[in-house]
């Protein structure tokens, strides 16, 4: 069962927090977690191990946190990817940093150590991850273990770029072999895989190094990474292999929590041609109609003949939220969409009109709608609206204003002017019926009993 909430063990208490954001970086998941006072925690993860939470009231600059947040492929704190992390490890421990190198030294090797504990350098000081390292690689070296040595220093290189020793004893004589070997990216994935993943999240953009990250991923059996290293790179680029994405989240995760991957990959801009086409099927599959409209207003695809009714559909029965922030570009994306089956086009228009009423009046209307004149299309819609700004001057024809904007979805303003054509014609019991019915749309049920009331005692 996915969560949304998270639980830190520390000092002997249990706080409650909720996720900002998961970054995935590097060989690390960190999820960004905040308590009901808004202080920040951290929760590390590495691989697929928790690892200690830490409360941070600042992050050092330069630090792998740093790092992490700013380059890191990050997740909202209720992705799918993110609810699915907090469902496996539902609760983290607080520990020091002495306790963490003594639970990390029981079960790793000398040098994975010393490389993890280099993911906590924002929260420790750093001569004693510097002593770790230096000791490391000494004891490597007395033991003839070179290659095992050089592995240290390039830990230390990338944990302290600046430090002249890592960096001198890179250049040694005794490590050339080793320097030619790590120049070659298949080699070093193949002998090196920690050192590999910490260089290739920095080098997503060629195509070589993410396809040998994502292979070691794969062959580690770490699904969570995996895709998110795809999601990130099916946003960045259009490969057909990109695609197996689908086929992972569809294995991994059950209906809904698909359905939530294809919402967010949906409100993502400028995704590739290949990708958003297969994402449109799978949303049109589903019913997802406000993602189907925002897929194709902020992405420019042509969807084939067989889709545009149930495209006409989506945007028919999307949520009026859905169109005023698409405002400015929506009416020449439909024309993109429909100009050749404009038949389908004045429902789609009407619910558009309707939404943006509340942000725009009529003058601005009829503006947005001029591209479709401009291309020799005329819905019907643009009566109402002229006819509606005609009624705007006109005392005597309130009531019928009230009804055009109850046709456009606009119950709060019909009442103005079902109370003027009330005040103007106290005779006539229409305008109280429909006051009636208005309120209860609007849900305030004692307006509308007074109104019903009225109506009645109209009617004797």
């Amino acid at each position: 069962m996915n969560r949304e909430t998270v639980t830190l063990m520390a000092n002997k208490k249990t706080i409650d927090l909720k996720p900002q954001q998961m970054v995935v970086y590097r060989s690390c998941k960190i999820i960004e977690a905040v308590d009901r006072n808004e202080a920040c925690y951290y929760l590390y993860m590495y691989k697929d191990k928790p690892l200690n939470g830490i409360r941070a009231n600042h992050i050092k600059l330069g630090s792998f946190l740093h790092r992490a947040l700013a380059r890191g492929i990050s997740f909202s704190g209720t992705h799918p990817l993110t609810l699915q992390v907090l469902s496996d490890h539902p609760s983290f421990r607080s520990i020091s940093f002495n306790q963490l190198y003594k639970k990390i030294a029981a079960s790793h090797s000398p040098l994975e150590t010393a490389y993890i504990l280099t993911l906590f350098d924002s929260f420790a000081a750093n001569e004693p991850i510097h002593k770790l390292l230096k000791n490391t690689y000494y004891k490597y070296r007395r033991n003839g273990q070179m290659l095992l040595a050089y592995k240290t220093l390039n830990i230390f290189a990338d944990f302290a770029p600046e430090d002249a020793f890592a960096r001198d004893m890179q250049g040694h004589l005794d490590f050339q072999r080793y320097r030619q070997r790590y120049a070659d990216v298949k080699e070093v994935a193949s002998s090196d895989p920690q050192h590999f993943e910490r260089v290739s999240f920095d080098r997503l953009t060629d195509s070589e190094t993410s396809r040998l990250l994502l292979d070691c991923l794969h062959q580690q059996n770490r699904l969570i990474d995996e895709i998110a290293v795809r999601l990130h790179l099916l946003t960045n680029r259009t490969i057909a292999e990109d695609l197996i994405v689908f086929d992972l989240i569809e294995q991994q995760f059950d209906r809904e929590q698909q359905l939530q991957f294809y919402r967010q990959l949906a409100y993502s801009p400028e995704l590739p041609a290949a990708l958003s086409a297969q994402l449109l099927e799978k949303l049109l599959e589903s019913h997802q109609s406000e993602a189907v409209v925002h897929l194709l207003t902020v992405n420019d695809i042509l969807p084939s003949a067989v889709h545009k009714q149930a495209i006409a559909d989506c945007f028919a029965k999307a949520g009026l939220s859905t169109f005023p922030p698409l405002f400015d570009s929506l009416n020449h994306r439909l024309l993109d969409l429909f100009s050749d089956q404009p038949h389908l086009l004045e429902p789609i228009v009407i619910r558009c009109i309707s939404a943006f009423f509340r942000d725009y009046d009529l003058d601005s209307l009829k503006q947005w709608l001029e591209p479709f004149q401009q291309q020799g299309i005329h819905l019907p819609i643009e009566q109402k609206l002229n006819k509606m700004q005609q009624l705007e001057e006109d005392p005597e024809q309130q009531g019928t204003l009230g009804e055009l904007y109850l046709y456009f979805h606009q119950p709060e303003k019909s009442i103005d002017c079902f109370k003027w054509e009330m005040e103007l014609k106290p005779e006539d019991p229409k305008p109280v019926h429909l006051l009636s019915k208005v309120y209860l749309t609007l849900g305030n049920k004692d307006e509308a009993a007074v109104y019903q009331q009225l109506y009645l005692q109209m009617q004797r």
